[in-house]
């Protein structure tokens, strides 16, 4: 088997995937049956257990030589009283223990020899870290060749109900079949949720000392497909012909597209009253971390007169909490919990992370007089918010609203060299929740960026000689979300590293043969202002034919290639990102002697309310 008649062109597929979540027991299981059909299909051999960075973790037992000699065909329920099981759930530290107790797995040669997996769990794990809330322990199958089939199942123990599991039922590559099944905890069951004779409730507390009294699945399958449910309360799902997630350039986060299962052990079933409680709960934390303190009250009062007007007020406080060092230097903080303490705390040490810094600018704001309320967003860069999944993790994002003279204004404080009411572009058009009027949680989005709020401008004149080659220096300019993420790099690194990738950018824009090199950055520390590169530039531009040179009408994006070829099914919606607009200036001075022989025709396009286009060549007298 070389290819896949039902997934053409795949690396590999999936021949059977199956994942297991015994609650009574306390364990998760995995088993995958994997076909590699080509040299990139053999990443599938590095095989990843993801788990959450609040979770201590263990890698214990030795591997089981039963896959290797092909007898395991079935799962084992672990030994009910491992170690960590009775551990109880923290859930002032919000901590839980988990431990990968049994890994097995080989690798079947296309002539049938089969490479068994060796040795324990501890010494087959890696760590590896995926990003601010989960971790990534990696082990790896031995002797994965082009046409083998790998094989491996692991077992995940854990403290008891720490979290109700969620079922990514699509993976990067086709599946052929698929079952899941998710028995959950006694408590859940019929009888218990009856609350017969002799039955206790369910004794799962959430972070906020709530009882969880009930489950509930939110799914996104195939047509026709559901979940079933049995009389036991046991949930199972099982499916063929899995499609692979599409791999398409400017999509937006796949997590609220793809096929999955996510389950919840809920306090109530109703969605509006679930939120309602939640934000209420996010609420009363928030206010407490961000009271008013004297250090506070002084720090607004020497920040802003009395006569400021309520939006100069606003800007100067802005200011003040943007000088302040970020310690993540991160777009946004994805931990939902507030921060024990006062937020003073990051007045005093004059650093903080980016959520603190923007509950600092609120509790400013506030004593300042100004009506201000935090909004927590789903960031487009990871997700888009559906209230029907009952998980306030999705809400990975805050923006501070303000009412000045009656009109909103969002700001992004948390963001480091985002300017006053600029909103980093995966805080803009972001779906989230905030609190409202008389205490009622209400839907939010929060705007949409304009053309004008993201421009890079190209200005500048160059000599051409006659033989072709180029001389001058060009001033590229950037306002918006250019201009932050180069600022960004240069205060995680230095200014060198924004000129290196100012470099790499104009590099790739320019014509072959050209040589740009930045000299300098004006504005780098100054989010106010726009920042400029001051550009020298050199090369052969023009093509000489006879007596005539041939220039390029743009100077810039030349080397542009299309990403959404023609002839490419698409199936996924477009995100650009952020709307923005590029205007470029550039004057050639011709050499002695040479003149243009016509002015090439003016273009002006535009695509309904969603692009633009104009070019225009003017020539002007020596």
């Amino acid at each position: 088997m070389t290819s896949d008649p039902k997934a053409p062109g795949a690396a590999a597929v999936y021949l059977y995937l199956e994942e297991r979540v015994d609650d009574p027991h306390s364990f998760r299981s995995v088993y995958a049956r994997i076909k590699i059909l080509t040299e990139a299909g053999r990443e599938l051999a590095t095989v990843h257990v993801v788990y959450q960075k609040r979770f201590v973790f263990n890698a214990v037992g030795n591997n089981s030589s039963r896959m290797g000699s092909g007898t395991a065909t079935h799962w084992d329920a672990p030994d009910v009283n491992h170690a960590g099981e009775d551990q109880p759930y923290d859930t002032d530290n919000y901590v839980g223990h988990i431990e990968v107790a049994a890994i097995e797995g080989r690798t079947i040669h296309s002539d049938g020899t089969i490479v068994p997996l060796t040795g324990s769990a501890a010494d087959l794990l890696k760590e590896g870290h995926v990003g601010d809330r989960v971790n990534d322990m990696t082990f790896n199958l031995p002797s994965v060749e082009v046409g083998s089939i790998i094989e491996y199942r692991y077992q995940v123990r854990y403290d008891r109900f720490l979290q109700a599991p969620d079922w990514q039922i699509q993976q990067p590559y086709f599946v052929h079949k698929a079952h899941y099944l998710f028995i959950p905890a006694e408590q859940f069951d019929a009888d218990h949720a009856q609350g017969g004779a002799g039955v206790t409730a369910s004794g799962i507390l959430g972070s906020n000392g709530e009882l969880m009294t009930d489950i509930r699945a939110t799914a996104i399958l195939p047509e026709g497909k559901v979940l079933r449910a049995d009389a036991r309360n046991q949930y199972s799902l099982d499916l063929t012909d899995i499609p692979a997630i599409p791999q398409e350039p400017y999509a937006p986060p796949l997590g609220s597209q793809i096929y999955r299962v996510d389950f919840y052990y809920i306090f109530t079933p109703d969605e509006k009253e679930f939120w309602q409680k939640e934000m209420g709960w996010w609420t009363r934390d928030v206010n407490q971390y961000t009271a008013a303190t004297p250090l506070l009250k002084n720090t607004v009062a020497e920040a802003c007169s009395p006569a400021d007007p309520p939006l100069e007020k606003a800007k100067k406080l802005y200011a003040l909490v943007q000088k302040i060092e970020n310690t993540d230097m991160g777009h946004t903080s994805t931990s939902g919990l507030i921060p024990r303490g006062s937020v003073e705390l990051v007045l005093q040490d004059k650093r903080g992370n980016s959520k603190e810094i923007g509950f600092l600018y609120l509790a400013l704001a506030r004593i300042a007089g100004i009506t201000a309320r935090p909004e927590r967003i789903s960031t487009r860069e990871r997700g888009i918010f559906d209230p029907k999944f009952l998980n306030t993790d999705q809400l990975d994002g805050n923006v501070v609203a303000l009412t000045i003279d009656g009109q909103e204004v969002i700001v992004d404080p948390g963001v480091r060299m985002a300017p006053f009411q600029t909103l980093y572009w995966s805080h803009s058009g972001a779906a989230g929740v905030a609190m409202g009027a008389g205490g009622k949680v209400e839907t939010v989005i929060t705007p949409l960026q304009e053309n004008k709020d993201n421009t890079t401008v190209r200005v500048g004149s160059l000599n051409i000689s006659a033989d072709g080659q180029v001389s001058g220096t060009l001033k590229v300019g950037f306002t918006g979300q250019q201009a932050i993420r180069l600022r960004q790099i240069a205060l995680r690194s230095n200014a060198d590293a924004a000129k290196a990738e100012l470099n790499q950018m104009l590099s790739s824009q320019v014509p072959a043969g050209v040589s740009v090199h930045v000299d300098r950055v004006a504005n780098l520390d100054d989010s106010s202002k726009q920042l400029v590169a001051f550009v020298p530039v050199s090369g052969m531009l023009a093509s000489r034919t006879g007596g005539r040179l041939i220039l390029p009408r743009l100077f810039f994006e030349t080397r542009e290639s299309n990403p959404f070829p023609a002839d490419a099914g698409r199936t996924l919606p477009v995100d650009m990102r952020y709307p923005a607009q590029d205007q470029e200036q550039i004057t050639y001075v011709f050499p002695a002697g040479y003149a243009m022989e016509g002015k090439p025709e003016d273009t002006v396009l535009k695509w309904e309310e969603n692009a633009a286009y104009q070019l225009k060549s003017r020539l002007y007298a020596a």
